[in-house]
């Protein structure tokens, strides 16, 4: 499959050389790793190009192993494998697994919880609005704050599924504990207790509630939300109040889940980037029509796997800025080899490349490549700022009478079921001077006595009738909760950071390697100040775990599962907080600093270039053209999963470089009474235009809004199939890329290539010896029921015809020269003396320049039919032919009683030609 997908290194290079229609085919955009955010960069700018105006180029150093997430798509052998590329300081804690090397990165087997970072409610956009809850983003730029309230946050989600309920995701056991939580927080604030400090009035609703009022425009019902919970609002237990409701939506976990998605969309179960980057490529396949140097030339993304990126290719411009030039790779055979990007455009826009390889990748390519050029600048704090999540777990075995104690409504038989439940909960506490954030991701499976894994049945698919009655028949006597808290670090922490390794033995492909450090918070004492936070924040967290454990064990005997459950710790009735904590100390809870997979913070955007590494938009300060894509940005990463966030950053950065940065011409717009044809969008080329040559034949691309030419066979047509014209007047816009190879033209009047011909049309076909090219194309119609306007300086002649019988028909006639109705007699010469008829008017223009735009301007009334030449560099005008058609069967707006006034464009065997700018006139 990946052979389909992707492209060699050389094959990229190798499509750099060839011309388009005159145009060089450099990339506008290299992205420099095809993981999470890579992918997601590659497919937003891919998408977002309606002129198809720019050449997207993906490396990524791992190879090409599934399209799916893992769960999805199980992969056989084992997920792609990890690989540590840096090197730490002997004794470190650091216990990064490395990176998942391959397209789709850490997206193929990324766990799916993806809440939002703490925040204001924007005014008027959600049910409350709750001040001061911003906290967990302070230090961002105010303008990427408000972007993300709206619309980018709303955006990721609805690409990675967290806008819509938890399909996977409902039932009694999870109403019974969610309904348990919430009751035991409640409690517990006017208790006094730890939930105090951050009460669910205090966070944002559920994502699906304010997707609910973006989509409806107005709030849901309480039915509605009642709805969301799966609860029936009706007699017998009184209802919810609105906000309870709105509350409880709040403990749903916020899973990039689904398992039904919106009419003719596939369900996101779970989500990865793979799938954008392979919907990009096959469009991109697909687009090219064809395979070798040549289509790899109008591809408008190629993905080349198992490509090691060394460092970017720069360059210092006058005002000490940086641009980036080209990216030094890496080839299979050992060499290196660069990547050239295009050459800024004269209205400024330029190319850019993305750095995406993952927070500590990414920040060794960018100290690797600026450590000169910025040195004093951005690359002077290039690498600070390391921060990741502390991590805890907590497994718990409660009995089915704890639940059914606390809610005697559902039943004792209510539970005895395929069973599963997730659940969210907030918490916050006071270290320095501002407060730190962190949550507990809640998993819970009904199992049998000795289960010991909550997940067990949580995202997965039954695939057979027998399995689910299997599983259903189950001993639920038991259910297995996991309590994991993540928790942020404290930012700008000297004792963590990425720097360059200075041993010749860390070096690899003769550029060192990376060098981590972090602040070693599980250790008892030791470290910095935010070290010793860290130890703080590790400490609320982890009791506040305790407490949120002791709602679910309602008073009643349990069981903490350690060691992969190979061991149990009885847990008495009536158990506190604090005997939790001895007979499980918070110690053996820990995981090994940045065992989530979430570092961050190393390229931090500050919109004061001398305060941090990039800008809101991730471009690297000081730099014309160097983004960054994914976590390393992050300011302070906060709590969350940075899956979501780092998604809405990247679509944020797709909108600046697509509409500010890259190469974008502007979609062509003409005042009445001109009605456009073709405005140069892909919308109009896909849906206005229609190709009625066989694949083999040649073709049109839309390339920078043009339509390009391309091809070496029988001709081929391009029609406006919309509609046909009686009488008009034809605007078209062409240029030519090579003076001895350019022939092509526009026809008019003809009869729809997709219908039979009439009688006399069909008769004339194979009088003119063209039978057989007709029933393998139809555009030979159009040559016989219609006129073609020239474009060709050499007029070639047709070698196939003799003239007059005598000998194959020279170049240089009149009647085949740009501007002049194709064939139609103009007062040429002939070999035996004289000269033919002049049934038009002919008049040469001038010689057609490669590279310059012509128009022209063709009037069809009646009978009579007028060509005019624009030079639109000089304003110089010809009118080039005059012609009264005196043919009842050719060139007229109807034919057998169906409309023959279509309008359409030829390519022609080696001939590229560009076309843009049509319209039309009554």
């Amino acid at each position: 499959m990946g052979r389909y997908l992707c492209n060699t290194l050389q094959e990229a290079l190798d499509s750099t050389v060839p011309t388009v229609a005159g145009k060089r085919r450099d990339f506008d955009v290299v992205v420099i790793g095809g993981g999470s955010f890579g992918s997601v960069v590659a497919n937003g700018l891919f998408m977002r190009d309606p002129m198809r105006s720019r050449r997207i180029l993906v490396l990524e150093q791992g190879p090409f192993v599934l399209p799916e997430h893992v769960q999805n798509l199980p992969f056989m052998g084992g997920e792609p494998g990890m690989r540590v590329p840096w090197v730490v300081r002997p004794n470190s804690d650091l216990g990064y697994a490395g990176l998942l090397y391959a397209l789709g990165g850490r997206s193929l087997a990324w766990g799916g919880w993806s809440p939002e970072f703490l925040q204001d409610e924007p005014p008027g956009a959600d049910e409350q609005v709750v001040p001061g809850g911003n906290e967990e983003m302070s230090g961002w730029p105010p303008g990427v704050i408000s972007e993300l309230q709206d619309p980018y946050f709303y955006d990721a989600g609805d690409q990675i599924g967290v806008n819509s309920t938890n399909d996977f995701v409902y039932g009694p056991l999870h109403q019974a504990l969610r309904q348990m939580l919430f009751d035991g927080i409640v409690a517990g604030s006017g208790a006094g207790l730890p939930f105090a400090s951050l009460p669910l009035s205090a966070l944002r609703n559920h994502p699906v509630v304010r997707a609910f009022r973006r989509r409806n425009g107005r709030a849901p019902t309480a039915a509605e939300l009642g709805e969301f919970l799966s609860l029936e609002l009706n007699g017998g237990v009184p209802a919810p109040s609105r906000a309870d409701l709105l509350n409880m939506l709040k403990l749903e976990a916020p899973l990039a889940v689904q398992s039904v998605a919106d009419p003719g969309l596939f369900p996101v179960n779970k989500f990865s980037a793979m799938p954008l980057l392979v919907q990009a490529s096959r469009s991109a396949a697909a687009e090219s029509d064809g395979v070798g140097t040549d289509a790899d030339a109008r591809k408008r993304l190629m993905v080349v796997p198992k490509c090691q990126v060394l460092e970017l290719v720069t360059e210092t411009q006058q005002d000490n800025w940086v641009r980036v030039t080209g990216v030094r790779v890496m080839d299979d055979a050992g060499n290196e080899r660069v990547v050239p990007l295009a050459p800024p455009m004269p209205d400024g826009r330029q190319s850019a490349v993305v750095l995406a390889l993952g927070t500590i990748e990414t920040t060794r390519v960018a100290l690797t490549t600026f450590k000169s050029s910025l040195a004093g600048r951005a690359a002077g704090r290039m690498g600070k700022n390391l921060i990741a999540h502390l991590r805890s777990n907590l497994n718990i075995r409660i009995p089915r009478a704890s639940i059914a104690a606390a809610l005697p409504a559902l039943g004792p038989a209510a539970l005895r079921a395929l069973q599963v439940s997730a659940l969210f909960i907030k918490g916050r506490v006071a270290s320095g001077s501002v407060d730190r954030y962190f949550h507990l991701q809640i998993t819970a499976s009904g199992l049998g006595r000795f289960g010991n894994n909550s997940e067990a049945e949580l995202f997965k698919k039954v695939p057979s009738l027998e399995q689910l009655r299997a599983l259903q028949q189950a001993d639920d006597s038991t259910v297995v909760i996991t309590l994991r808290g993540i928790g942020e670090m404290t930012p700008q922490n000297p004792d963590s950071f990425v720097a360059l390794a200075t041993s010749p033995a860390d070096a690899e492909y003769g550029r060192p390697k990376a060098f981590v450090d972090i602040g070693d918070s599980r250790q008892p004492a030791g470290g910095s100040p935010a070290t010793q936070l860290d130890r703080d924040i590790w400490e609320a967290m982890d009791s506040f775990t305790d407490d949120v454990a002791l709602i679910f064990a309602n008073g009643q005997p349990f069981e903490i599962i350690v060691a992969a459950g190979a061991q149990t710790i009885p847990v008495p009735a009536g158990a506190t907080a604090a005997d939790l904590a001895t007979l499980h100390p918070y110690g053996n809870r820990r995981d090994r600093l940045g065992t989530t997979h979430h570092e961050a913070g190393t390229l931090w955007m500050n919109d004061d270039p001398g305060q941090g590494v990039t800008n809101g938009f991730g471009r690297v300060h000081d730099t014309t053209n160097c983004y960054v894509a994914g976590p390393a940005l992050f300011p302070r990463s906060g709590s969350p999963n940075p899956m979501l966030t780092g998604t809405a950053l990247s679509r944020r950065t797709v909108t600046l470089l697509a509409d500010q940065v890259l190469p974008r011409p502007q979609a062509f717009t003409l005042a009445a009474p001109w009605r456009v044809l073709f405005d140069g969008t892909a919308r109009s080329f896909n849906t206005d235009w229609t190709r009625t040559s066989p694949d083999a034949s040649n073709g049109f691309a839309l390339i920078d809004g043009e339509i390009v030419t391309y091809g070496d066979r029988d001709f081929g047509l391009l029609y406006y199939s919309r509609e046909a014209f009686d009488d008009f007047t034809l605007r078209v816009q062409f240029r030519i890329a090579d003076p001895s190879s350019h022939n092509s033209g526009i026809f008019v009047r003809f009869q729809d290539p997709t219908v039979k011909p009439t009688q006399t049309i069909a008769q004339r076909i194979q009088d003119a010896g063209d039978g057989k090219q007709f029933a393998q194309n139809r555009a030979w119609g159009a040559v016989h029921s219609g006129f073609e306007i020239q474009i060709d300086d050499l007029a070639k002649g047709d070698p196939r015809r003799d003239f007059y019988g005598l000998v194959p028909e020279p170049n240089g006639l009149r009647k085949n020269r740009t501007g002049a109705i194709y064939k139609i007699p103009a007062g040429d010469s002939i070999p035996s003396g004289g000269f033919d008829a002049a049934l038009q008017a002919y008049q040469p223009g001038p010689n057609l320049v490669p590279g310059r735009w012509y128009e022209y301007e063709i009037d069809v009334r009646g009978d009579n039919y007028t060509v005019d030449l624009t030079d639109l560099e000089s304003g110089a005008k010809t009118r080039t032919t005059t012609f009264k058609n005196t043919d009842p069967a050719r060139g007229i707006s109807s034919m057998g009683g169906r409309p023959a006034g279509y309008i359409g464009l030829q390519s022609y065997s080696g001939a590229a030609v560009a076309f843009r700018h049509i319209a039309v006139k009554p």
